[in-house]
């Protein structure tokens, strides 16, 4: 089973890209694609034994994108935890 909020957003759909998605190739990534039009994406480093993290974020303005991104960085660090 994946995830079903991210940092209270509900999850509308979990990419896993390891068997290859149409024509991208085979790859270690997942995404969760949030309500909101939002996007987290979660894959290995390649080069050092960490996590990378990409959040994809819109707001109605700059203060609502700035506090999504506050608060989905927030839930990133509780991974660590």
């Amino acid at each position: 089973d994946g995830l079903d909020s991210v940092a209270g957003k509900t999850v509308l759909e979990t990419l896993d890209y390891q068997p290859g998605l149409g024509a991208l190739p085979p790859a270690n990534v997942i995404e969760f694609d949030l309500e909101g039009s939002c996007k987290v994406i979660v894959r290995p480093s390649g080069t050092e034994p960490k996590i990378k993290v990409y959040i994809l974020t819109i707001g109605k303005d700059e203060t609502e994108r700035d506090e999504n991104l506050a608060k989905y960085s927030q839930w990133v660090a509780t991974l660590t935890k």
